[in-house]
């Protein structure tokens, strides 16, 4: 808040109320200054508030901000910084309106101020804490993954499928999913984020599954293809690629590097085998209490990946008309490279 020049920061993005103050309800936003710990929210979760975020004054409000105004005025901020990426253009529109009745007269007006990743900054590193918590959501997906992709055979649907997989994360301890259960069987493979469907597997397909769960507010994010039966050579060149890919960039990833210096390890791998053009998505993303977060490990991306960082390495191939292979590990960076989160079996080529 100093460097960005201050006075008090409002969040209200879940993810950041949550991280900051330990709440976990669905409405309500943090009022922060040097001296203020300040959470806002509605009736239903005040006895929730004050039970999980120690520290902080809870404040009962309605939908209406009269709070947030009476607030600015009793702690006499001028700078108010606000999460420009969530607030609605709505609700701008009344803090800006409110607060220019409140500058009428005054000699040192009150700045609303759009400020972007100041939560999400810190959220990059994460604590020891953080680490064993995503390392138990990883776990619990890599054993629903060798759990269900045994058992699937030609004459499933996706959907069939895409449930058992479900089931098998809940049953396991995950609370919800991070986002909706990919199953992309034969051609529907070449579609990097195919929704399951009532396609039937056939013998010879090949299935990319990319699956999450959340366990205590974190998520995993898991990708494995298989192949239905036996593999034909073309199945097994495009799979050995992805796979040399993926060892390559886990293997030689180290801090320091940038998020375009890892995404290259994989992609001149999947380039020098002639399928340049056929992976068209990043090679990864953060992972934490959002399923895609900071840091960006993309051909563009300038962030520079220090010890703490968790996020995804899942380069894949896709060809439209006869399908894909993604693979896909959650990693944290260490002092000298990579350690994997996830273990779930791959194919041994």
């Amino acid at each position: 808040m100093a460097r960005e020049g201050l006075d008090a920061l409002l969040i209200s993005t879940f993810e950041n109320r949550l991280y900051i103050s330990g709440f976990s309800g669905s409405a309500g936003f943090l009022f922060i200054t040097d001296s203020e710990l300040i959470l806002a929210t509605d009736s239903r979760y005040t006895e929730q508030a004050s039970i999980e975020s120690k520290g902080f004054t809870i404040k009962r409000v309605s939908s209406k901000l009269d709070w947030l105004i009476d607030l600015i005025k009793i702690t006499g901020v001028k700078r108010v910084g606000f999460e420009a990426d969530d607030i609605t253009v709505n609700m701008h529109h009344t803090l800006v309106s409110e607060t220019n009745k409140l500058n009428s007269g005054q000699s040192k007006k009150i700045e609303m101020v759009g400020t972007s990743n100041i939560v999400g900054d810190l959220r990059q590193i994460k604590t020891s804490d953080e680490i064993q918590i995503l390392k138990q959501v990883c776990s619990i997906t890599d054993q629903a993954m060798d759990t269900v992709t045994p058992s699937i055979v030609a004459g499933m649907t996706e959907q069939e499928v895409s449930w058992m997989l479900e089931q098998a994360m809940r049953n396991l301890g995950g609370e919800k999913m991070s986002f909706d259960v990919i199953v992309a069987a034969g051609a529907n493979a070449a579609l990097p984020h195919h929704r399951p469907d009532s396609s039937i597997i056939k013998s010879g397909d090949s299935v990319v599954i990319d699956m999450g769960c959340v366990y205590q507010n974190y998520c995993s994010d898991l990708t494995r293809t298989i192949v239905i039966d036996q593999p034909d050579d073309r199945f097994l060149q495009i799979y050995k690629t992805v796979l040399d890919a993926q060892i390559h960039a886990e293997a030689e990833a180290r801090p320091g590097m940038s998020g375009a210096d890892i995404d290259y390890l994989a992609r001149s791998i999947i380039s020098d085998a002639g399928f340049g053009d056929q992976f068209g998505h990043s090679l990864g993303h953060g992972v934490g209490l959002e399923v895609h977060e900071q840091p960006w490990i993309s051909a563009n991306s300038k962030n520079i990946i220090e010890p703490g960082m968790v996020f995804t390495i899942e380069p894949g191939i896709y060809i439209p008309g006869w399908g894909g292979v993604r693979i896909e590990d959650v990693v944290v960076m260490k002092e000298t490279g990579v350690e994997l989160l996830n273990k779930a079996k791959k194919m041994k080529i």
